[in-house]
């Protein structure tokens, strides 16, 4: 005790210099906590972001040109313009993927295929449809159907309502500037649709007019998107004589009405290997209520499971663990299943292949429904990327059937299709790579929700707290040196007269480091609180800087409501870094002063007396 005030009694005689320590050690250490504060803080909300955050892109390929087509409309007896989109060679995926790039999924170019089963139910009872039949009718006299011409109906060979209650119809040619007329006692298989009074007015003379519902057809192509060539020539009705159904023409409209009944009964299926890379569980639009995603041993075993919508599992009520027979009867490369947003019409394909028949099943087995998804409130359905109402998705490894002869559509590679993953932040890396590659007449997009942005604000942050955390060091040694340089090592003859006074080695020891090791710990004390304190002020920017939404985070199973948890960025403070870096300084003192210290005492007292003061 008695050198403990001995030292402090030292330490007031040098009350200036004392001061200028405090000061100068505690803006050391504030330097050194700050920075060391901030860069703790941005390498963990660095990790942070790689965790939540995904990096997508997709890949669309670009039309030649817009070409002006015209459309006979017999209402106003003139022609409508319309553009449409003329595309090159179709665009495989091979085409698209770079060796060098490195993806966490894909590319993938996803068809979507097609299941049907007569137990499906796809709408709430008393949902309408589009009044869409293959009927026969006889004209009640001879006509051109450049507008209403009344026939007599015969034999219905499809229709979702029944019509036999219908007796006479109106038939309309209504987009064929040029329309073959028709003979009465003549009897015409037609496909058709109801439609609205011709001239789009009620009266004795405007009745209801049926107009074709499209042609009997095929798109049918091989796995390049090449066409097939059709065995009969596209029709929307035909002549119907004696044994016509026992022709193979009268057979393909038999098909074609099974086929267009089974639409009724059938549900989009799409093949995924990353739920990310569909654009509404990547935006939040769709999201998991009850049940469990997809695995990465799903994915790799391609174990036979399913997510089925919301929509679909109440109207077929089903619930997790319940098996869902999938019998897969057409795959299609053109568009997306967004068309089933108004249940049922399929416009990205025809229903029967190249020699006229339906389609029949390339793949059938059983699949666990193993998790349900919805919509997001006010999500849009009105675009490209849409979910279908009744949409069931699957492994992409599942798929052990091959699809190759039952490819009813082929267009154009679309963003809604066609995706990737990437590491965070490599977007601009890969933009280099696909530069260099040279691939002409695709566009690419890339999504990372502001990950760039957030991860450059960060970068930015940790860049400032490496200049800080090193001027903190090299402050710190400094003011460490220079100070016990005042306080140890000039302070030789004090040590010389203590020695000489008979105190021991340890006593010199205390009498030095006591006073200085006080001064360190108030300096390094005050410099950890400050940078503390000063840290939460900086961080607190950061708040209205830069923010995130769970709800687009990766594989994220939302609340009830969608009520998907808002996260902020990380400001919380590490008291622990601060007091770290305090106790750093004031080890980093101790020991000086030890290395100091054992240099005085070396030297023998008299030789320390007889030493001239500097």
């Amino acid at each position: 005790m008695v050198m403990i005030r001995y030292s402090l009694k030292q330490l007031g005689r040098m009350k200036r210099v004392c001061i200028l320590f405090v000061l100068f050690l505690t803006s050391a250490v504030l330097l050194l906590s700050l920075g060391s504060s901030l860069y703790g803080l941005a390498a963990a909300n660095m990790r942070r972001l790689e965790e939540v955050f995904v990096t997508i892109g997709t890949a669309e390929q670009v039309p030649l040109s817009v070409t002006r087509e015209k459309t006979w409309d017999a209402e106003i007896q003139d022609y409508r313009f319309r553009t449409r989109k003329t595309y090159g060679v179709p665009v495989t995926l091979s085409d698209i993927t770079l060796p060098e790039a490195e993806y966490l999924s894909g590319p993938e170019r996803r068809p979507y295929y097609i299941s049907y089963d007569p137990s499906y139910r796809l709408a709430d009872e008393n949902t309408g449809f589009a009044s869409i039949v293959i009927m026969e009718g006889e004209p009640y006299e001879d006509g051109v159907p450049a507008g209403p011409v009344k026939m007599h109906q015969k034999k219905v060979w499809y229709s979702f309502y029944p019509i036999d209650h219908l007796g006479d119809f109106y038939f309309c040619d209504h987009n064929n500037p040029k329309p073959e007329p028709l003979e009465a006692g003549k009897t015409y298989v037609m496909y058709l649709m109801d439609g609205l009074p011709h001239g789009w007015q009620m009266g004795e003379n405007n009745s209801y007019e049926w107009v074709p519902a499209g042609v009997i057809g095929s798109d049918q192509t091989d796995l390049l998107g090449n066409p097939l060539e059709e065995k009969f020539p596209e029709v929307f009705y035909e002549e119907v004589t004696e044994g016509f159904y026992e022709t193979e023409q009268g057979q393909r409209w038999l098909e074609f009405a099974g086929a267009l009944d089974r639409t009724y009964h059938s549900v989009p299926v799409t093949p995924v290997s990353d739920l990310n890379l569909l654009m509404p569980f990547y935006r939040g639009d769709a999201y998991l209520i009850e049940g469990n995603t997809f695995t990465d041993i799903d994915y790799e075993e391609g174990r036979k499971v399913c997510l089925v919508s919301r929509f679909f599992a109440r109207n077929n009520d089903l619930s997790v663990g319940d098996s869902l027979p999938l019998s897969l009867v057409l795959a299609s490369y053109s568009g997306s299943t967004s068309s089933d947003a108004s249940y049922l019409y399929w416009p990205d394909y025809r229903l029967v292949n190249a020699e006229g028949k339906a389609y029949e099943p390339f793949e059938e087995d059983d699949y666990e429904v193993i998790g349900i998804y919805d919509w997001s409130p006010g999500s849009s359905r009105e675009n490209e990327y849409a979910l279908g109402r009744n949409e069931v998705l699957i492994p992409a490894t599942a798929i052990t059937g091959d699809p190759q002869n039952n490819i009813a559509a082929y267009g154009p590679m679309k963003a809604a299709n066609t995706s990737f993953c990437i590491p965070n932040g490599s977007i601009r890396a890969y933009q280099e790579l696909w530069e260099a590659q040279g691939v002409e007449g695709v566009e690419l997009h890339f999504y990372d929700k502001g990950y760039t942005e957030l991860q450059e604000s960060l970068k930015g942050i940790r860049r400032i707290s490496v200049i800080l955390l090193m001027s903190g060091i090299v402050t710190s040694l400094l003011v460490l040196v220079f100070f016990c340089n005042l306080f140890i090592t000039k302070q030789c003859r004090r040590t010389a007269v203590e020695r000489s006074m008979g105190m021991g080695k340890k006593q010199c020891i205390v009498s030095l480091l006591t006073g200085l090791l006080l001064l360190c710990t108030v300096g390094c004390t005050l410099g950890s609180a400050a940078g503390s304190l000063l840290t939460r002020e900086v961080v607190q920017g950061m708040e209205t800087g830069g923010h995130y939404d769970t709800r687009y985070s990766n594989g994220v199973m939302a609340v009830e409501g969608n009520e998907a948890e808002e996260i902020v960025l990380d400001d919380s403070v590490n008291i622990a870094v601060a007091a770290a870096s305090g106790i750093g300084v004031l080890a980093a003192a101790v020991l000086l002063s030890l290395f100091l210290i054992r240099g005085n005492l070396k030297k023998e007292p008299l030789e320390l007396l007889g030493r001239r003061e500097e």
